[in-house]
């Protein structure tokens, strides 16, 4: 059965309000633990680093539980309504560590806040990525629900955005480390979000509850979850697909985690003038969605990936020129020329957000959506892991002052090569590894059934 454009709606919907707890998360939390709690670099990178892992660890876990649960609510619906609440719960309550408390203890707060909310996290989009799985399973329609969950993903990067313009906007970016109350109101915000798109999602996608439920083949024996979890691995073409997806994101990784700080240290920007930045970040993933669609059509998945990869590649070219020459330009140019070039980005790391999400569901079978889902967060949160301790590590390394409301010349500058460093290494990382893999046809199904899944009503 044809999903309809509603409710492919009803599903993107619920990545906005987790999205706008997780991007709060991505995008401030390492300059409100280096800024506001003023605990190290190296503290905050390990403290982010474990989570992630954690959380990376649980995806997998959560998925076979989510693919075997045989419950009134569904096997993916149960596990979202759970998720969202505690997510928001723990979202609120993360955001309010006193900066007064010593460091042990600020330390150990946030590392206990970190690894309940990614496991909460984890509780909602693991079965909710899979439920995308199971409400389209032809090629091109995989393409399309994901773009739905991409745009409103990416949206809800504007909103801790816009309301970090708000609620600072009387204070300059500079003095953004006293303002603690701000943080506050924006957790409330943004949690509140979470828990009702989700049950819009819950609601609108409600029919589809028993999407992707099909009886195990009979001749099949028991495998044990860790049988399960490495057999995804058997197939080279997959393996190729993980690895560069991973490493893709880690372009992404890098700019979130470093971002805040480049904007505020590298360029000086005030809270409005980030807020327009990141607004130009939202607006080229969005608007990159319908073109990437288009073109994947014609050119192939993978070769649509590559091309996205060299889009990004090519604004972190302009963003070096900018880094060098911005001591000789007006603020006005910097910002006019920074925010075109995000813009530019974005619309390539779109692509990356999207399009190879659709490629994994081309490689798995509809039995185990949650498990494989798992699999691949699991192999790209460990990347992200890394990635977030190597740049706690760069920002002691280079001398950056935690609690400060500026930096030397030597370290705003360094900020910025590591942001270029990190992008190119990984992009042109991906756009190697997404050369060895293989597009599947268009067409393809992997299940073990060729019954065709309709809606529950």
């Amino acid at each position: 059965m044809k999903v309809s454009r509603t409710d492919k709606l009803f599903y993107g919907v619920g990545a906005f309000g987790y999205g706008s707890v997780n991007q709060t998360l991505n995008n401030f939390l390492m300059f409100f633990g280096t800024g506001v709690l003023g605990l190290s670099g190296t503290l905050m990178g390990l403290a982010i680093a474990i989570s992630t892992v954690w959380d990376a660890v649980t995806d997998p876990l959560v998925g076979a539980l989510s693919d075997n649960y045989r419950g009134r609510l569904g096997k993916r619906h149960t596990f979202m309504l759970v998720g969202c609440v505690a997510v928001a719960t723990i979202n609120l309550l993360l955001w309010h560590i006193n900066p007064q408390w010593g460091e042990t203890r600020k330390f150990l707060s946030l590392l206990v806040g970190l690894l309940l909310i990614e496991t909460f996290n984890t509780v909602y989009s693991t079965p909710y990525g899979a439920l995308g799985f199971d409400m389209c399973q032809s090629y091109h329609a995989r393409t399309s629900i994901q773009s739905y969950k991409t745009v409103f993903q990416s949206a809800a990067l504007l909103v801790p955005s816009l309301l970090m313009g708000i609620v600072l906007r009387p204070k300059a970016v500079a003095t953004m480390h006293t303002a603690a109350s701000g943080y506050h109101v924006i957790a409330a915000i943004t949690s509140s979000l979470c828990i009702i798109t989700a049950l819009v999602t819950i609601i609108g996608t409600f029919r589809y509850r028993h999407a992707g439920t099909v009886n195990p083949r009979p001749t099949a024996h028991k495998v044990s979850f860790l049988q399960a979890f490495f057999a995804i691995l058997d197939e080279r073409n997959r393996v190729y697909l993980i690895t560069a997806y991973a490493v893709a994101l880690s372009c992404s990784a890098f700019l979130t985690t470093l971002g805040m700080h480049v904007f505020t240290y590298t360029f000086h920007f005030t809270s409005w003038q980030i807020s327009l930045v990141l607004g130009c970040l939202v607006a080229g993933v969005i608007s990159g969605q319908p073109l990437w669609c288009r073109v994947s059509n014609h050119l192939g998945k993978k070769r649509t990936v590559q091309v996205a990869l060299w889009v990004v590649l090519c604004g972190v070219a302009v963003f070096a020129m900018l880094l060098t020459a911005r001591m000789y330009l007006t603020p006005a140019v910097v910002l006019l020329i920074l925010a075109s070039d995000i813009y530019l980005i974005a619309v390539g790391v779109g692509c990356i957000y999207s399009l190879p999400i659709s490629m994994f569901a081309d490689n798995i079978r509809l039995e185990s959506t949650a498990m494989a889902t798992g699999f691949l967060t699991f192999c790209t949160k460990c990347t992200n892991a890394v990635v977030t301790f190597v740049v706690g590590w760069l920002l002691d390394l280079i001398g950056f002052q935690s609690g400060v409301a500026t930096q030397t010349w030597q370290v705003s500058t360094a900020l910025g090569w590591v942001l270029v460093g990190g992008v190119t290494v990984a992009g042109l990382g991906a756009w190697l590894l997404f050369g060895k893999y293989q597009d599947k046809a268009a067409g393809s199904v992997l299940s073990y059934h060729d019954e065709k899944i309709e809606p529950v009503r």
